[in-house]
């Protein structure tokens, strides 16, 4: 439903509410297509699934008495960044100060399916985490216990745990949503202690904490009494001067400090106290509301900031709605970003997630093609590559926004968020290793064996996916080749990076993939690629740039197919491994010790024409010596087994290594000798959806690994769900 009709029922509930812009977030219907309308559709009777938290909720909770809690946590740390390197981005012309704050829904938005993972394909993943520094889950969920026919919604919902683990893993921070207006009376929300304390913010923080995620996008869209407002004041002075570092509450520009709901469109005097009061910190920033007709308000923003001592692009996120409006918003972005001069401040996306949402073919797995190239169109520009960003059709809106969309899902209006966002990365030592996993699939592979057959998404074990998506240049008069992910066929995870099209003398093909500061210090370290074998006469070498001399491209031979005549050269890479249509290929950097890796991509090409496709299963840059082999993970366990028919669903936990781990595999042996692959997950416990137990076998055994950052595997653990 609309901004409108849904505020509208609020206040015919006697919700107390604003209306004097249209704008601004709000809660959107769960998808009715998730099961021809009922909204517990494909949930096992005793499946996980997150809620949200109202005041009572808030104060009373406790890990132990907060049903599901302890399978909704992230672990995975935030990494850090690297610092920026002009010569190696994508426009080396972009400043790297302002931020992107990315507001959007997790998954597919339905309201009793939330859930970390699950048994299908087609969700909504996020493969662009590289221009994005805060992500924002918004889209509100229903306290615990909540009847589904009418479902009462929280003030708090927190982040999905999976997505956040993938933001971590790229070093975006992760921040629940709060927004009001609600069932229920505000004041519950700001109860004051005699010693000072506000229970809920103490709690919030203390939540935020357990379940891993780094604070809260406020989103106070409703008026409320004065008095209110000023203990809502309070509160978020106290919380800032309570919470640790990293910590992060970004106030969306609603109320005023009356109480009074009137958007400013901009950081000013009248909402600057929300930013700090008398003086006081208190909010981290401000995500400014979408209406901007002109550079004024961006302008008086920039201003407000520096009169306050503060940085522009750390405290104000000037905002574009897409949710509604596609790749066609009516406030132009280069109001913020002016063609040729610095960004006035940051940016704030909201309602990036309709690049599913708003496919009409989202839930058919044959159909995500689509949805993945809205998703280039809207990052990487209309053309799909971060070097060739910018609109090339474009017809200015009218002065006043009457709230329908105009040809909304037309990218060519649209400059993508590369136009005007340096990319990000996190590879800054080694082992960095990536099996362009995105973190769902139609099958899992192990060792590029097909280990289970079946759909699935989880975001948490998505991979480290390429920096540029993607720069692809020919280095002569022919076109060239193509890249895309792969979801037939995969080294390990649910996709591999495929490379394909006609290859010949006129089009050899260079591919920039990651981002990267790796200093070369042994000598020792090396290249590894897992590939499907290279047709007759082509080669695949490895790219790299060094920071001291970024505009030459230095190529690393990884393997070369024999030619027609049967000659080949392996220069100084080694190849090895074959098995089940993949190879693994090195190539060593002794050549280049003290040097530091500023990119990596690689690079293919023939001496003949024709058609040409090879799959990359993995891509690693190792160091001298393997990581040490993980430990037998300790204290693996069948909490729980709840069995239906010849079907199981399976609650397991274990002790999770605070160090020397990527992840956990948890696999078991079928009777003919394969290895089904049951789960992943760097966590100390999961839930099995759906064990089905071989023939007449009355034990299964699970075996559960540690796999170390470069992916040496550790000895398993065992445990056993008994089935009679």
């Amino acid at each position: 439903m609309d901004r409108r009709t849904f505020l509208a029922m609020l206040g015919a509930a006697g919700v107390t509410v604003g209306l004097t812009a249209p704008l601004g977030p709000a809660v959107p219907a769960a998808h009715a297509a998730d099961g021809d309308g009922d909204p517990t559709a494909g949930r096992a009777p005793h499946q996980p699934y997150m809620h949200g938290y109202d005041a009572a909720a808030i104060k009373s909770w406790s890990p132990g008495t907060d049903r599901f809690a302890r399978y909704f946590r992230s672990r995975v740390p935030l990494a850090p960044r690297i610092a920026p390197f002009a010569a190696t981005q994508a426009d080396p012309r972009l400043v790297t100060g302002p931020q992107v704050m990315n507001l959007t829904y997790d998954y597919d938005n339905s309201f009793f399916t939330a859930y970390k993972y699950d048994n299908v394909f087609s969700r909504r993943l996020l493969r662009f985490w590289q221009y994005s520094d805060l992500y924002g889950s918004w889209h509100g969920l229903p306290v615990d216990g909540s009847p589904v026919d009418a479902p009462v919604h929280g003030l708090i919902n927190l982040p999905n745990p999976a997505w956040t683990d993938a933001a971590h893993r790229n070093g975006v921070r992760s921040l629940g949503c709060w927004f009001w207006p609600r069932p229920g009376h505000f004041a519950d929300y700001l109860e004051r202690r005699p010693d000072g304390s506000f229970p809920v913010a103490d709690q919030l923080t203390r939540m935020a904490a357990y379940f891993g995620f780094d604070g809260y996008f406020v989103n106070q869209e409703a008026a409320i009494s004065p008095a209110d407002a000023e203990k809502l004041m309070e509160m978020i002075v106290y919380w800032r001067s309570r919470a640790p570092k990293g910590f992060h509450l970004q106030w969306y520009d609603t109320i005023m400090v009356d109480g009074r709901l009137d958007y400013q469109n901009q950081l000013n005097d009248n909402n600057a106290p929300w930013i700090q009061h008398a003086g006081t910190a208190a909010a981290h920033s401000l995500f400014a509301n979408y209406w901007l007709p002109d550079a004024a308000q961006v302008e008086t923003s920039r201003t407000t900031a520096e009169r306050l001592g503060l940085d522009p692009y750390q405290v104000v996120f000037h905002s574009t709605e897409n949710e509604k409006y596609g790749y066609n918003p009516p406030y132009d972005p280069r109001l913020i970003f002016p063609e040729g001069q610095p960004a006035r401040t940051s940016w704030g996306l909201f309602g990036s997630h309709f690049v599913w949402d708003r496919y009409p073919d989202r839930e058919n797995p044959d159909a995500q093609d689509g949805v993945f190239t809205r998703e280039r169109h809207y990052w990487s520009g209309p053309n799909e590559d971060p070097t060739r960003t910018g609109r090339t059709e474009y017809v200015p809106w009218p002065d006043q926004d009457d709230g329908r969309p105009r040809d909304a899902d037309n990218p060519k209006k649209w400059d993508g968020v590369a136009h005007y966002i340096t990319e990000r990365s996190v590879i800054g030592a080694f082992p960095f290793v990536t099996r362009f996993n995105t973190g769902h699939g139609r099958a899992f592979f192990l060792a590029g064996r097909r280990a289970s057959p079946g759909e699935w998404n989880n975001a948490s074990i998505q991979d480290i996916l390429p920096t540029w998506q993607f720069w692809t240049r020919s280095e002569g008069r022919g076109l060239p080749l193509d890249v895309d992910f792969d979801y037939t066929r995969a080294y390990d995870g649910g996709s591999s990076l495929r490379i394909s099209g006609d290859l010949g003398p006129d089009n050899p093909t260079t591919l920039r993939l990651f981002k990267t500061a790796l200093t070369v210090r042994t000598g020792g370290e090396r290249v590894r690629v897992t590939h499907t074998p290279t047709d007759g006469g082509t080669t695949l070498e490895a790219v790299l740039v060094f920071a001291d001399d970024p505009h030459r491209l230095v190529r690393l031979p990884l393997a070369t197919a024999p030619a027609a005549d049967g000659s080949s050269s392996e220069a100084d890479a080694g190849t090895d491994g074959e098995g089940d249509g993949w190879r693994t290929s090195t190539a060593r950097l002794s050549a280049h010790r003290d040097r530091t890796i500023a990119a990596i991509g690689l690079r293919c090409a023939s001496r003949q024409r024709g058609p040409y496709t090879i799959h990359i299963g993995e891509l690693a840059l190792l160091p001298k010596e393997s990581a040490p082999r993980p430990g037998r993970p300790q204290a693996f366990s069948v909490d729980a087994v709840h069995r239906s028919g010849a079907s199981a669903e399976v609650f397991l936990s274990w002790r999770l290594a605070r160090s020397g781990v990527w992840y956990y595999d948890i696999t078991r042996d079928l009777p003919g000798g394969d290895r089904e692959a049951v789960g992943r997950i760097y966590d100390d416990v999961y839930y099995v959806k759906s064990l089905t137990r071989a023939g007449q076998e009355r034990t299964t055994e699970l075996r559960l690994e540690a796999v170390a950052p470069d992916g040496t595997r550790g000895a398993p653990a065992t445990a056993h769900v008994h089935w009679d």
